[in-house]
C-alpha cells in the first residue's frame, strides 16, 4: 500500500536512477516529492524525497553535509541528484553521512529530466492513493476535470475528501516559467505555506502539476466573486515574488481564469487561464493577468485579420499617422483616457501630466478623427480598435 526508495527504484521509469549511499534506509516510505533548487530544511516534511540539481550547494562542504544530516534527522524519504550539471559526481562527504544516518542518496543521470522524475514518482502515489481509495483518487479526478472527461457525479465524493466542496465557486491560477538554469518546477507547496494564518483560515488551494503548475482556490465559507478574485491576485503577486526571489532570471508567466460556479466548468477555467497568459503576454507588461481583463482580446483574436485590420484603420488610422509622423502622444493620451472612463483628472494623472495638456491633446484627436469622444458609442468602438492593434501590432 505504500510507495518506499526500493520500491520505487523497481519501477522502469526510475531504473536509471542509482543508490550512492544510504543503503540501509530504502524502506523509507515516500509521501511526497519536491524539486528544489535551493532546498529550505525548515519547511521538508516527514516522508518527503527531494529532488535537486545541486547548485546551491556545490561548492560548500560543509553544507552538502548538513543537508544530509538535517533532512534525515527531519524524516525525508531521500535526496537525489542530478549530477554532470553543477557537480560531476556526488560528494564522497555526503556518501559517508548518508550511510552514517542509513539515509538514501540517489543519483540521477544527466539526460533525465527533474520534471520527468517528479511525474514518475507522483504518478505512482496517485496510483497508490487509487488503491487506497478502491477507486479514482482525487488528485486524478482533479486531472479528469480538467481534461474534460465525461462528467460522473462519482467524482463528488472524492473531491470532498480531498477537502473540495463542489457548491462553492473557485478560481484557477496556471504559473508558467522558464529558469536560467534547472528545471522549470518550482515548490509551490512549500511558497504557499508561507500564506498568513487569515488567508489559511479563510481559503483552502490545491496545487496541481498539470499543462504547468495549476493552484486551484476556493473559499471555505460563503466568499464573493470579487473576493475570491482579489485573494487569487494576492497570491499570484506573493508567488511572483517568491519565485523571483529564489530563482533569478527566471521568465514567469501567471493567468487566472474567471470565477468558476460548476465542477464540470473546471477544463473551462483551464482554458481561461491559459489565454490569460498567451493574450496578456502580447498586450500587457505584467507577468500576471486574469482572463477577464482579456475577454476581449480574445474574442477580437477569433476574427479574421484582415477584416479586424480594416476596422481599426477605419477607426484610428489619422492618428496612426499622425503619431509616426510628430512621435507624439496621442495615441496613449486617447487609450488612457477612455480607460479612465473619460475622467480627465484622471487621465492627467495618470499621464504625469497637467489637466489642459489632456484637454489640447483630446480636442486634437477629434478633429483628427472627426469624431466627438462623450459619445459612448464613440467611445466603445475607439477602445475595441486600440485593443485590436495591440495585438495585430504583437502577431
Amino acid at each position: 500500500m505504500y510507495l518506499t526508495i526500493e520500491k520505487a527504484l523497481k519501477l522502469p521509469a526510475l531504473n536509471q536512477v542509482e543508490v550512492i549511499g544510504g543503503s540501509q534506509g530504502l524502506t523509507r516510505v515516500i509521501n511526497s516529492v519536491s524539486i528544489m533548487d535551493h532546498p529550505d530544511i525548515s519547511w521538508i516534511k516527514r516522508g518527503e524525497l527531494l529532488l535537486t540539481t545541486g547548485y546551491v550547494f556545490k561548492d560548500d562542504l560543509n553544507a552538502q553535509i548538513n543537508l544530509v544530516r538535517e533532512l534525515s534527522k527531519r524524516g525525508s524519504a531521500g535526496l537525489a541528484i542530478k549530477i554532470k550539471r553543477f557537480l560531476s559526481t556526488i560528494p564522497p562527504g555526503m556518501v559517508e553521512e548518508a550511510n552514517k544516518y542509513n539515509f538514501p542518496l540517489l543519483e540521477i543521470p544527466y539526460e533525465m529530466p527533474l520534471s520527468d522524475l517528479l511525474f514518475s514518482f507522483t504518478y505512482e502515489l496517485v496510483n497508490k492513493e487509487k488503491v487506497k481509495n478502491n477507486g479514482k483518487g482525487s488528485v486524478e479526478v482533479f486531472h479528469s476535470l480538467l481534461s474534460g472527461e465525461n462528467w460522473s457525479s462519482s467524482f463528488i465524493p472524492q473531491l470532498q475528501e480531498f477537502g473540495f466542496n463542489p457548491d462553492r465557486p473557485y478560481i484557477l491560477l496556471l504559473i508558467n516559467g522558464t529558469k536560467e538554469e534547472g528545471d522549470s518546477f518550482f515548490p509551490i507547496d512549500r511558497m504557499l505555506e508561507k500564506l498568513n494564518q487569515t488567508e489559511k483560515k479563510d481559503f483552502k488551494y490545491w496545487n496541481i502539476d498539470f499543462d504547468g503548475q495549476l493552484i486551484i482556490l476556493q473559499g471555505k465559507g460563503m466568499v464573493t466573486d470579487e473576493h475570491l478574485l482579489l485573494q487569487a491576485q494576492k497570491i499570484a503577486v506573493l508567488l511572483e515574488g517568491l519565485i523571483s526571489a529564489d530563482n533569478p532570471g527566471t521568465s514567469l508567466s501567471m493567468g487566472l481564469s474567471k470565477v468558476k460556479k460548476e465542477i464540470y466548468n473546471m477544463k473551462e477555467g483551464l482554458i481561461e487561464a491559459k489565454k490569460a497568459i498567451q493574450l496578456g503576454s502580447r498586450v500587457n507588461p505584467t507577468n500576471i493577468n486574469d482572463y477577464a481583463s482579456v475577454e476581449v482580446e480574445d474574442l477580437i483574436n477569433q476574427i479574421p485579420k484582415d477584416a479586424m485590420t480594416q476596422y481599426v484603420l477605419s477607426m484610428i488610422q489619422p492618428i496612426i499617422v499622425y503619431v509616426r509622423e510628430n512621435e507624439g502622444e496621442l495615441l496613449k493620451t486617447l487609450e488612457t483616457y477612455l480607460f479612465s472612463r473619460g475622467r480627465i483628472e484622471d487621465a492627467a494623472r495618470a499621464l504625469y501630466v497637467h489637466r489642459n495638456t489632456v484637454k489640447f491633446r483630446l480636442s486634437r484627436i477629434e478633429d483628427l478623427l472627426g469624431v466627438d469622444l462623450k459619445s459612448r458609442d464613440i467611445a466603445f468602438k475607439l477602445q475595441f480598435s486600440i485593443k485590436a492593434a495591440k495585438l495585430l501590432l504583437h502577431d
